[in-house]
């Protein structure tokens, strides 16, 4: 589902990733851990390219999303963020309804009757439905962090994307949320290929097929500690 063949990501002289070359299938949950400034987070954004806005952040190699190479400067970014997911580590919802959070991705291309449908489907999806259904009409600002964060998620499950990137997701959230999150995302699965960053070994150990270490820029060998407890990621050619 995803390939990185050579890509290195840099700002200005500084290297970020350093000539990664693997691959993850489809439908599977895949950790990746790492020190502070190893290149997590740039490794997901430049997967829904929203680095490009970023004086002198520059790319090489390529990163193929179900066939698509997405470094490609004639890449449909609106259809890539269609196709790739990305949460981020706080929760980020609009100053509007609920039901218009939900609905905010994909409103000019369902009718306006189709929106009570819709918002229940994926509000189910992430266990939010009793909570809120009597009270969609009220801003969302309302709800508590770990509600905010399953809400911004039925909103990207909404726009229908194959991949979902979860930036630390639950490093906000207290205990309970954070199951809630770790058993929905266990959930979507079948149906997503998915990527979480975390600073948590055991949350990577448990929640994910496979872990992908990154150190200094580069993807660890596969005798490292932390990847003996799972299952290996693919490693491309």
């Amino acid at each position: 589902m995803i390939q990185f063949k050579n890509f290195s990501a840099s700002f200005g002289g500084r290297k970020i990733l350093q000539e990664l070359t693997f691959s993850l299938p489809a439908n599977s949950i895949t950790s990746i851990i790492g020190a502070s400034g190893s290149g997590k987070t740039t490794l997901l954004r430049a997967l829904c390219r929203m680095n490009d806005r970023i004086e002198n952040f520059r790319v090489g190699g390529s990163i193929l999303v179900d066939g698509m190479d997405v470094c490609r400067p004639d890449t449909d970014v609106y259809a890539l963020r269609r196709k790739v997911g990305l949460i981020f580590q706080k929760p980020c919802v609009f100053p509007k309804s609920i039901i218009d959070n939900v609905v905010f991705g994909i409103r000019e291309k369902i009718t306006k009757k189709d929106y009570p449908d819709l918002a229940e489907k994926v509000l189910r999806e992430v266990f939010l439905w009793e909570e809120v259904k009597d009270r969609l009409e009220e801003k969302a600002t309302t709800l508590s962090q770990g509600q905010q964060q399953r809400l911004t998620l039925a909103r990207t499950l909404a726009v229908e994307p194959e991949v979902l990137l979860m930036d630390e997701p639950t490093s906000s959230l207290d205990p309970k949320s954070t199951a809630a999150i770790e058993k929905l995302v266990q959930s979507l699965k079948n149906r997503h290929t998915i990527l979480w960053v975390t600073h948590q070994h055991d949350q990577a150990q448990s929640i994910a097929d496979r872990v992908l270490v990154i150190e200094k820029g580069q993807v660890l060998p596969l005798s490292a500690p932390i990847v003996r407890l799972v299952k290996p990621f693919t490693k491309a050619g």
